[in-house]
């Protein structure tokens, strides 16, 4: 069985299981994060790519790959407690996040930044990614990304403690130019 029939018949299962605990196709659809439109036509036989699988995947609290294997007896996971599931990293989207960071910091004019020390501009960046739907630094998602962390460096919403985190990020007298530029 080729990848494209086998993630079609691990949707299928997928949906069915969801089905029964979310109730309504719509809200399956809502649950993995996509139109309901977009879902149906998945399951009428359009051709999954692999960043809609990884998404699906990481939405329903699947292992990475699990929607490319055929499976006897799937397991599909429930949508109860949630927040009790293991915490799943896909290694696609963390090494994209570090490039983001990396250029974002370069873009910034921050060069003194300890990842090692402070690790949760690096979970924004995962976020950020994740909320996206997307595996890759591109161009505009490096600008938005940019502007987004320097408002949060910054900030902007009237948080005094990342305001002053801000000043940590940067190097000495750099913050204060990197935030006249991105103004």
């Amino acid at each position: 069985m080729d990848v494209t029939s086998t993630r079609q018949r691990n949707l299928r299962t997928l949906v069915e299981g969801l089905s029964s605990n979310l109730g309504t196709q719509k809200a399956v659809a809502i649950h993995l994060d996509m139109a309901p439109s977009y879902l149906n036509q998945l399951l009428g036989g359009k051709k999954m790519g692999d960043d809609v699988a990884r998404k699906v995947e990481r939405q329903a609290g699947l292992t990475h790959g699990w929607m490319d294997v055929a499976h006897e007896a799937p397991e599909v996971p429930s949508t109860e407690n949630s927040a009790s599931h293991s915490l799943r990293i896909d290694p696609e989207i963390i090494a994209s996040a570090l490039r983001l960071l990396r250029l974002t910091f370069a873009n910034l004019d921050i060069d003194d930044f300890d990842n090692e020390q402070d690790g949760t501009p690096l979970a924004y960046a995962y976020e950020y990614l994740l909320k996206r739907g997307e595996l890759t630094v591109t161009p505009d998602n490096l600008i938005d990304f940019s502007k987004a962390l320097a408002d949060r460096l910054r900030g902007k919403n009237g948080n005094e403690e990342e305001g002053a985190r801000a000043r940590d990020y940067g190097s000495t007298g750099s913050s204060h130019r990197t935030a006249r530029r991105k103004a």
